[in-house]
């Protein structure tokens, strides 16, 4: 995760991040792997926030995926990283169930919550999670 996406989120959730990394759940991208002159030319060529443009620049870079529910930061990460390796929640989602770390209706419960949190997302019927389970 960057330092730009943590700064962004919140103090409850920026404190969740610190307990997910200080478990070793996740981890934070050294500073030197995020090139400032790479970062300040997406700044300027684009405009998107700074949060997905240090993330797309940090995907270049380690040749990580990037999951993001800003469709033009996904548009612009899908030209610079390649398609298969760009990813909004809604294929995030799928990817945990498909994994078994979800069922397909608790994937739903959280499609819900980041719609009722504000999250722009199409209007889904109850089982588009499911994989050969039922609703």
């Amino acid at each position: 995760m960057s330092p730009i996406v943590v700064s962004e989120c919140g103090l409850a959730c920026a404190a969740e991040i610190m307990a997910l990394e200080a478990a070793g759940r996740i981890q934070f991208v050294p500073d030197d792997e995020i090139s400032p002159d790479r970062f300040l030319e997406l700044v300027t060529d684009h405009d998107i926030g700074d949060g997905e443009l240090e993330s797309i620049a940090v995907c270049e870079a380690t040749d990580c995926g990037f999951c993001t529910d800003d469709a033009a930061a996904r548009r612009l990460a899908s030209n610079l990283i390649g398609a298969p390796k760009v990813m909004g929640s809604l294929r995030l989602l799928k990817f945990a169930v498909e994994a078994s770390l979800l069922k397909c209706t608790e994937a739903f419960a959280d499609y819900n919550q980041m719609r009722f949190k504000g999250g722009f997302l199409p209007n889904l019927v109850n089982d588009f999670f499911c994989i050969g389970e039922s609703a």
